[in-house]
């Protein structure tokens, strides 16, 4: 069922989406108080989903990641879903920074064709986007963060085959009260009686504490409490201090996760740290890279896995 809408208070513009300095926030707290036009941003009073059915019309949901309703589609999945292979399973993620920078659809074009799954954050539900995820074949659910000037943000997950079932989830900037959100995809596995699960989130980054940050991280972990099968954690995971990857080992602990490493370390870095991460559960490493871009302030990370052996 669509969520219903309520209107943010006024804004004269998205704020820019790099983790902030000290001035920075202070920037925005400033702007956000002196701001006196009508509302520009919409959000839903619960969390909205959006997604591609089989007729290729977009459907709009409330898909929570707690509760027996999960189950359910999980149970209802196995009668469609299609299987990844185990042996090669393509995976990339990027923040395409709205869409903004010139070249972004010839990028996302080609890393289409190239992976089984497309992590995307800071996405942008248009036409043109439609059109390079869709024309590559594939199937796709987003977890709109935001509506701004009737056209969803968000994260999105593409895959080539369909999934067995997806929920997500949003929160809110505890500064500039913009939310984010994440989206959890079950993946079928052929020939395993496992499932992938596979984490696609833009974390918190307005936040003088912890606390929000810990919270949705953490929230994504506890609705793979019951996972058995393999895990990939990934997106903008806004890591730009210590404190902050402290937090994601923290989570990685909690599910028995990995970080994979790079020969070349080509990832976007922000104030000495590197923001955007792949960690694994249950899945060997067989190449990785961070591809250098002029198509987005975050450099795409891409790495193909096979699910360990012993794994079935």
């Amino acid at each position: 069922m669509p969520a219903s809408r309520e209107r943010t208070p006024a804004c004269a513009g998205l704020p820019s989406m790099r983790p902030p300095t000290l001035p920075m926030l202070r920037a925005v707290l400033a702007a956000m108080v002196a701001v006196a036009l009508p509302g520009c941003v919409t959000l839903t009073v619960q969390p909205r989903a959006l997604l591609l059915d089989s007729d290729g019309r977009v459907e709009v949901q409330s898909l929570a990641c707690t509760g027996p309703e999960l189950a359910d589609r999980q149970a209802r999945g196995m009668e469609h879903a299609e299987a990844l292979d185990p042996d090669a399973i393509r995976l990339l993620t990027w923040n395409v920074h709205k869409q903004d920078d010139p070249g972004w659809d010839r990028d996302l074009a080609r890393f289409a064709r190239g992976n089984d799954i497309v992590l995307l954050q800071e996405a942008v539900l248009d036409p043109p986007l439609r059109k390079i995820v869709e024309g590559a074949g594939m199937h796709w659910i987003m977890a709109s963060s935001f509506i701004y000037s009737d056209i969803d943000i968000g994260v999105v997950t593409g895959s080539r085959k369909t999934p067995l079932a997806s929920c997500t989830q949003r929160v809110t900037e505890p500064l500039i009260r913009i939310p984010k959100s994440g989206v959890i995809t079950w993946f079928r596995l052929a020939g395993r009686n496992e499932t992938l699960a596979v984490v696609n989130v833009h974390a918190i980054n307005f936040a003088l504490m912890l606390g929000g940050y810990r919270a949705q991280l953490m929230a994504l972990a506890d609705a793979l409490k019951d996972h058995h099968g393999p895990i990939i954690y990934a997106g903008d995971l806004n890591t730009w201090t210590q404190a902050r990857d402290e937090v994601m080992d923290d989570v990685a602990r909690t599910l028995g996760l990995t970080e994979i490493t790079f020969k070349q370390d080509r990832r976007t870095i922000f104030l000495g740290k590197q923001l955007d991460h792949i960690f694994v559960r249950g899945l060997e490493l067989v190449d990785s890279e961070a591809i250098p871009v002029e198509s987005s302030d975050h450099n795409p990370v891409r790495a193909t896995f096979r699910v360990a052996r012993g794994k079935a």
